[in-house]
């Protein structure tokens, strides 16, 4: 099996970072898009991680458990897990419960590419 050191997982890192660096987030309820974030791009990587700029909040459309999240723009779709703290998903929240009208607030996004 082939790995990829510190240099190459950096470069995979800024090149998804350049595909999706003002992308739409897709916070998802099943099949159901329930808010929309827009990305202000992120960070240097580091050790093979890119870790969004801070994301404004926004207003739930619906409710329900979140399942997933998608990054979406012209680059095409990149689906990204979900979790609160310490979970180790891509996509960090205070809870995973939408709520209509509620604010969705996205602690943190950071995606790692392996070595």
């Amino acid at each position: 099996m082939s790995t990829g050191d510190t240099t190459a997982r950096n470069s995979r890192a800024s090149d998804f970072s350049a595909d999706y660096t003002a992308a739409s987030l897709l916070i998802k309820v099943g099949a159901t898009t329930v808010a929309t974030h827009t990305l202000a791009g992120f960070g240097a990587p580091a050790t093979g991680v890119i870790t969004a700029d801070p994301i404004a909040d926004e207003t739930y459309s619906a409710g329900g458990t979140i399942s997933s999240a998608e990054l979406t723009d012209a680059a095409g779709t990149y689906t990204l897990t979900v979790g609160i703290a310490a979970s180790g998903a891509d996509v960090i929240f205070d809870t995973l419960t939408a709520v209509l009208g509620g604010t969705s607030k996205v602690n943190s996004l950071a995606v790692t590419f392996p070595a």
